[in-house]
């Protein structure tokens, strides 16, 4: 249930950990995953204190009081983790890119790539829809300019650049479906493999 992540500088409301005033600082570091739960964080925080079950709507990469809105977590998080199984990838390519996040309400949200997060089935008689193309999802984590981190899916997420992309994305005008087809290599009725010892046969 628990993964490691890039660390990130976080403030977290002092009243949400000690009804006191003011911001708390600290490095959100991992993950928990719980299924059918909304994804948390382990944060060590400046006084050496550990906190697990930091929920995402706690956590603010920014504080400027600047900043127009506070979303709420059904907002923020589109949907629940869907198994005590998460794995952590942090793409190479996608490292700091900016992007347009589209919150469950569709308000589009400009946003910077933190991670992104894909669920293993707690076992093969539990696997649910986590296997089907049609229905598995990951979470690209998104630290929004808002100062708040979102954590939703691939067709809510837009990203943009100054070279390849741009600043204008246009994905939603393709037309683009979802792959829903399952993919193997091994078709027996079109090919046989050598049952074989030899080497580079």
């Amino acid at each position: 249930m628990n993964a490691d992540i890039p660390p990130l500088k976080v403030w977290i409301e002092s009243k949400n950990l000690n009804g006191k005033e003011g911001f708390e600082h600290g490095y959100a570091f991992a993950i928990q995953s719980y299924k059918a739960r909304a994804l948390q964080f382990h944060v060590l925080l400046e006084s050496g204190a550990h906190f697990r079950h930091i929920p995402l709507h706690w956590l603010w990469h920014d504080t400027d009081a600047s900043h127009p809105a506070e979303y709420s977590l059904e907002l923020l998080q589109l949907w629940d983790c869907f198994s005590y199984r998460p794995i952590v990838t942090t793409f190479d390519i996608l490292k700091g890119y900016q992007c347009d996040a589209l919150l469950k309400d569709k308000t589009k949200v400009s946003g910077t790539y933190w991670f992104t997060i894909d669920w293993l089935p707690d076992s093969e008689s539990e696997s649910a829809f986590l296997l089907q193309p049609d229905q598995n999802k990951c979470a690209h984590v998104i630290m929004l300019d808002n100062g708040q981190i979102a954590a939703l899916p691939t067709n809510r997420i837009v990203f943009k650049d100054a070279f390849f992309i741009g600043n204008t994305p246009n994905a939603a005008k393709q037309g683009y479906t979802t792959l829903d087809t399952i993919w193997s290599a091994e078709d027996c009725n079109r090919w046989s493999v050598a049952n074989s010892d030899k080497i580079f046969y």
